[in-house]
């Protein structure tokens, strides 16, 4: 069983586990954490303004612009994030691809993947930023590690 989050969600969750663990009075650049996180900056541009909008980041233009958490950590939810660029898990994604199924029509898989839509909204309205992994490295720094610590001596 695939399971899966839409781009901005996960885009969305990277960004802000990063952030979680700046100095919450500098500012972060898009172009910069588009760097950090591995996500293309257009595209993280537009989740950062849904994030503002939603007032889970405060944005401030111009020269020393850039975005920090508008909220301590431990007030920003998972589910506030995954609401702000609106990704909901769905119960009525049929696994199967059969369109749309639901309790009175459902697939082999629906109650399982009820059982699990659950589980995770749980998850992400009892977890906030603040229990996101301690460490500060860039999803391009850890794949780079990774990649040489394969290589051939």
């Amino acid at each position: 069983m695939a399971m899966y989050l839409s781009r901005p969600a996960e885009y969305a969750l990277r960004a802000m586990s990063y952030m979680a663990r700046l100095d919450p009075e500098k500012r972060i650049r898009t172009r910069d954490l588009s760097k950090a996180v591995d996500v293309p900056a257009a595209f993280l541009s537009k989740i950062m303004r849904r994030l503002t909008d939603q007032g889970i980041l405060d944005a401030k233009k111009g020269h020393h612009g850039g975005y920090v958490l508008a909220r301590p950590p431990a007030e920003v939810r998972f589910i506030d994030i995954l609401r702000a660029v609106e990704f909901e898990p769905s119960v009525d994604h049929c696994l199967f691809g059969l369109g749309n199924c639901d309790a009175q029509n459902p697939c082999p898989l629906h109650r399982e993947w009820s059982i699990l839509k659950g589980h995770i909204e749980q998850w992400a309205k009892s977890h906030t930023l603040a229990e996101s992994p301690k460490e500060l490295q860039s999803s391009r720094q850890k794949r780079q590690s990774l990649r040489s610590a394969k290589l051939p001596a």
